[in-house]
């Protein structure tokens, strides 16, 4: 009859050593895997912004041309704000050494809770152009 005292030869399962490392490295995987997960969710959170931010450069470019009038020289802030992400759009006019055009600046920065025209964080997007003043030429 075999000795029923010595178990070491015919052990089954695992120790809780074992176990226990076995369990740890399962909590660092999980961790890895959730801060990746995180950073993958903030980085499309950072992307949308910029694409919401980028169509509302575009639309304050747009109003521009639509206008056809010659834009003043000058620095103005707008409320521009995208679905829910509240923006602010500064849109800068600059003399060029050519007269017939305009360099136009706009850039889009999230905006302060408290007031819509002012900036806060970095620049979500900018947009830079020539604007041509198609009323005084003699094309």
């Amino acid at each position: 009859m075999p000795n029923q005292n010595n178990n070491t030869k015919g052990q089954k399962g695992f120790s809780l050593l074992e176990v226990l490392i076995g369990l740890a490295i399962l909590a660092i995987a999980m961790i890895s895997g959730l801060k990746a997960l995180t950073q993958t969710t903030q980085t499309q959170t950072v992307i949308n912004q910029q694409y919401l931010a980028m169509l509302s450069a575009n639309d304050a470019l747009n109003r521009i041309y639509l206008q056809k009038t010659w834009p003043d020289i000058a620095v103005q802030k707008t409320n521009c704000s995208q679905h829910n992400l509240p923006l602010v759009c500064i849109r800068s006019i600059y003399n060029t050494p050519n007269p017939l055009f305009r360099r136009v600046e706009i850039e889009v920065y999230a905006a302060h809770q408290d007031d819509p025209t002012v900036p806060q964080g970095q620049r979500l997007a900018k947009l830079t152009t020539a604007v041509f003043n198609f009323l005084n030429s003699t094309l």
